[in-house]
């Protein structure tokens, strides 16, 4: 009987083996990977030969070129002698550090020694090395999950301007599609956050050609994430995760996995050289856009944009070390969490949960069920009054309710008697707690709840949440790109901004 056993046993495993088509329905079919949801938060580091004028923002070449700004010609004018080329920023650009990198920008400099980018990579010119791979041996030696951003088009490319006025797809075939091939195969990233897609539609880029060969062959496929700027029109809708634009805040829980994208400079994704202490965002700010975006379901991923050395200037330098001690006291209520069943009580209370035995639960869930004695809530307070009184509403009683603060082995009074929890925080003197920007709360044993937050969504904000995805959409075209791309805060204002800060 041994000649039956083997077609049996393959007939028995070929169910759970996944074949990812190219289509849609089926590409996001694909459940994300755990580490990522896991993780919560993520640098970003928008490095590259435009962070050697570091004018303006990483935007600097089109402005330069593409529009012809007075104001960054007379830069150029006043700081590099004449015939200076975009070409002789990258000869100092050197350095590297953090999460997902930018492998290559709109101005389709390579950090890597792309077969189909010769002469334009900081191993031909430059630092005269392989920065994907710098960056990549430093992170994951430092057990740090590797990622790589990727722009599909390259402003000035003859191939692709020609493909836009001919409607060919030569850029696509001999550039854009191989450099991709090129990034997974060398260097295996665990991201890869594609940009620059809103020029062209998916089927031009051939995204659902690469995301299922990335799904089914390539040596990521059990690990590797992706976001959702494969073409316009798709952001928001296919991939992996979601982040329909910078600085996405829905302040609502969503049905699948999305990313906060946002930068620690108000002003610009890559490095200037006129940065002001108030264009930082503060601890409190961070604070407030971590905690808003976890409680509803997301990851925050904040771009830091490194010196043409590739040095982290020290006012970022000191604001990511202060947030990291934040995050290290609280990080219980963090790594690891889901969304509660409510996601918030008022802009300054927020909350996460943990599940003791998660068993039965599936992975991809967006949150966490309330039952009495399996969750434990954590309620982010982002604002302490100065009675030291504070309600949440959304948390329901039992008699063996215990609340504590994170960080701290101090137990928290609250007035029983009552159906919802209600703190008393005046009798704690301010120096034992650990932070005093904001107090995160551990709450046990609260009360069962059947509460679903996306029916209850479903039910009474479809209509809202339609409106309010278009208004964004809307809001952000009159303040972004000359055609679409990075999004940007009045880029006159800046531009004017730096130039005063230079007289």
């Amino acid at each position: 009987m041994s000649f039956i056993v083997v077609p049996i046993l393959f007939c028995f495993f070929l169910p759970a083996l996944s074949i990812y088509k190219p289509n849609w329905d089926s590409i996001d079919s694909r459940p994300l990977p755990n580490w990522y949801d896991e993780a919560k938060f993520g640098i970003f580091s928008h490095w590259g030969v435009y962070s050697v004028p570091a004018f303006g923002s990483e935007w600097f070449w089109w402005y330069w070129k593409g529009q012809r700004d007075a104001k960054f010609e007379r830069f150029v004018q006043k700081h590099y002698p004449n015939g200076t080329t975009y070409a002789d920023f990258a000869k100092s650009s050197s350095g590297a550090r953090y999460f997902v990198l930018t492998s290559k920008h709109h101005e389709g400099f390579t950090l890597w020694p792309s077969a189909t980018s010769w002469n334009w990579n900081a191993v031909d010119i430059g630092p005269h090395r392989d920065l994907v791979k710098a960056f990549s041996d430093s992170i994951r030696a430092q057990n740090i999950h590797f990622g790589l951003y990727f722009s599909l088009f390259d402003w000035f490319h003859p191939l692709f301007l020609n493909d836009v006025k001919k409607h060919r797809t030569d850029f696509v075939q001999t550039v854009s599609y191989p450099q991709l091939l090129e990034i997974v195969n060398g260097y295996h990233p665990e991201v890869i956050w594609s940009d620059g897609d809103w020029e062209q539609p998916d089927t031009y880029w051939r995204s659902k050609e690469f995301l299922a060969w990335l799904y089914n062959e390539s040596p990521v496929k059990e690990k590797v994430v992706v976001n959702d700027r494969w073409g316009s029109g798709i952001a928001g809708k296919h991939g992996g995760f979601l982040t329909y634009q910078d600085h996405y805040d829905p302040g609502h829980l969503l049905a699948r996995k999305w990313e906060n994208c946002l930068t620690l400079d108000k002003r610009s994704w890559g490095y200037r050289r006129y940065l002001k202490p108030s264009d930082v965002l503060s601890l409190a700010e961070l604070i407030n856009q971590l905690v808003r975006t976890i409680s509803c379901g997301g990851n925050m991923l904040l771009n830091v944009g490194p010196d043409h050395t590739g040095r982290i200037v020290p006012i970022f330098e000191q604001r990511l070390r202060e947030f990291g001690e934040w995050m290290n006291v609280n990080s219980e209520a963090i790594y690891g969490s889901k969304a509660w069943i409510h996601q918030s009580d008022g802009p300054t209370i927020w909350y996460t949960s943990q599940i003791r035995n998660a068993t039965e639960l599936s992975p991809s869930r967006m949150f966490n069920p309330q039952d009495t004695f399996n969750t434990i809530v954590y309620a982010f307070v982002l604002s302490i009054p100065r009675a030291g009184r504070i309600n949440f509403p959304s948390v329901h009683l039992t008699d063996k309710t215990i609340v504590s603060i994170v960080g701290t082995p101090i137990k928290v009074p609250y007035r029983k008697g009552g159906t919802s929890l209600s703190v008393d925080l005046s009798g704690i003197p301010w120096q034992d707690l650990p932070s005093t920007v904001s107090v995160v709360l551990k709450i046990e044993f609260a009360a069962t709840s059947h509460v679903n937050p996306l029916k209850k969504l479903a039910g009474s904000n479809e209509e809202e949440e339609e409106n309010i995805s278009e208004e964004n959409a809307i809001n952000d075209e009159k303040i972004s790109r000359p055609s679409g791309g990075r999004r940007y805060r009045q880029m006159l204002e800046l531009v004017s901004a730096a130039e005063e800060g230079e007289e």
